[in-house]
Order: C-alpha cells, then sequence, then structure tokens
C-alpha cells in the first residue's frame, strides 16, 4: 500500500463526515431555507425521479411482501395522538385542540352507554296526550324534544316542543310525532354518530340486548363527548344529567331498606 493501513481509517472517517455534510447536512439546510424559491426547479426533477425508480419500488415491495408476511400493526390513531400532545407540549396546539382531537380519535373505543343521557333524567310522553296537557306539565322542561313511548318499552317516535306552539290544544301528541331512531348500548360513538348525521336524526333511543330502552343520546351528548366539556345554556338547571342520574340513584338507595341485590346505578 502506498499510504500505509494507517490512512485506511483517515480516509475512512474523512468519507464519511464528507458524505454526512455534503449529502445530509447542507442539502436539508439548504431545503429548509430557501424551500419556496427551489419549489419550481426540484417539483417536476422530483416527478421525474418517481417515475423512473417505480421498477425498483415495485420490485422491492414485492421481495419484502415475499420475505416477510408479518401484519402491519402499526398504531396510526396512537401516533396522532402522541403528535397531538407533541404539539401541546410545544406550545403549537391548544390544550382545547390536543383533547379535541384525542377524543375524536377514541370515539371509536367509547359506547352509547357511557355517554347518554340516563333514562332516569329523561321526560318521556304518551302518543294519547293532548297538546295542551303537554304544555300544561312540560310547557317548561328545558328539554326541546321529547321521546314518546307506547307504555311499555317501544320508542313511537319524539315530540319537538316548537311543533305544539302553533299546534291545536286538542291534537295529540301522536299527530305531531317525527320518526326516531333506536340505537344498542354496546354501539359505539363513532357509528351512532355516522349514522346521525347521515340520516339528519338528532335523537335516538338507546337499548340494552334485552330490549330495555335506557336512556337517549343527542347529537349535543356526542358533541360534549368530543370538546371534552358539558354544554350548558340558560335553560339547563343541572349541567350534567349523567351525573345527575348517578346521585338521584345514590340518594334513592340510601333511602331503602337494605335488601339483598342491590340494582346497578345508571350509566
Amino acid at each position: 500500500m502506498v499510504f500505509g493501513e494507517a490512512w485506511l481509517g483517515v480516509a475512512s472517517a474523512m468519507m464519511t463526515l464528507l458524505i454526512l455534510v455534503l449529502s445530509e447536512i447542507i442539502p436539508k439546510t439548504i431545503g429548509a431555507t430557501y424551500w419556496r424559491p427551489l419549489t419550481g426547479f426540484t417539483a417536476p426533477v422530483l416527478e421525474g425521479m418517481v417515475w423512473l425508480l417505480k421498477p425498483f419500488v415495485w420490485l422491492s415491495e414485492l421481495i419484502t411482501r415475499r420475505i416477510s408476511r408479518e401484519v402491519d400493526d402499526t398504531d396510526m390513531r396512537g401516533e396522532i395522538k402522541a403528535l397531538a400532545q407533541i404539539g401541546h407540549e410545544a406550545q403549537a396546539l391548544d390544550a382545547d385542540e390536543a383533547r379535541v382531537i384525542t377524543n375524536i380519535l377514541n370515539l371509536h373505543e367509547i359506547d352509547v352507554r357511557s355517554v347518554m343521557t340516563p333514562r332516569t333524567v329523561c321526560m318521556a310522553v304518551k302518543p294519547q296526550m293532548t297538546v295542551a296537557e303537554f304544555n300544561e306539565t312540560l310547557g317548561d322542561a328545558a328539554f326541546t324534544r321529547f321521546p314518546v313511548m307506547d307504555g311499555g318499552e317501544r320508542a313511537m317516535g319524539y315530540v319537538h316542543k316548537a311543533d305544539t306552539y302553533q299546534a291545536d290544544a286538542e291534537a295529540t301528541l301522536k299527530s305531531l310525532m317525527h320518526p326516531i331512531k333506536s340505537v344498542a348500548a354496546e354501539d359505539s360513538v363513532e357509528r351512532v354518530f355516522t349514522m346521525m348525521v347521515a340520516d339528519k336524526h338528532h335523537l335516538c333511543v338507546v337499548y340494552d340486548d334485552r330490549g330495555t330502552w335506557l336512556g337517549l343520546i343527542s347529537l349535543e351528548d356526542v358533541i360534549e363527548t368530543i370538546i371534552g366539556q358539558d354544554i350548558v345554556d340558560e335553560t339547563d338547571n343541572v349541567a350534567n344529567l349523567r351525573k345527575y342520574a348517578k346521585q338521584r340513584w345514590t340518594k334513592n338507595l340510601r333511602r331503602q331498606p337494605e335488601r339483598e341485590g342491590s340494582p346497578e346505578p345508571p350509566s
């Protein structure tokens, strides 16, 4: 060898340093700094390179599929939630924005039972009730939509309070009913929300697997789940009806004598 073995290590170190500086650091710095004027020049070049390298990419993917048949376990939802958290820590996202992103990605894991308004605090009406009776008993209620039940567990529809304002006082609520959807308590909030938006339904009745109606879920309940806050207006006497229902259940249970097999609290 002309320069000896000692120079082989020096040459390798210098080549590594030059490759790092000339092909990594300098090009990336130039691209990050002057990306706008370089866009017009690099876009056609990159498009041509993509076209030229397509056969090699296809061959590489074919070989990879032949060698490795493992299922891709990439958790895209988890990665996006992690990015939202990183964005919040870097002050690029507000806490509310990061929370909304995370809650939207979690909708498929949340069941309807967890966000519905429990039956114990819902106000249902009967189809034979007249408008006059409705206005007298429920005219001042904070709710705007009332499920119409047939006296059992079957929901026939719902009545909107606004429809009663100009209706005949002797008309029955059955004549003012709107159709209502039924959903299972185990359904995901994501699926129900998609269905409600697509079918233009604001309210759904929630049933368990035995056909017992457990409560109601509205678009407001879903939006509260997404933003992580209760939506309260000037007519709401209770901010969180689910919490209120549990408080009522606990209070009533304390009044009852002890007995074997206590009922479960409302969800």
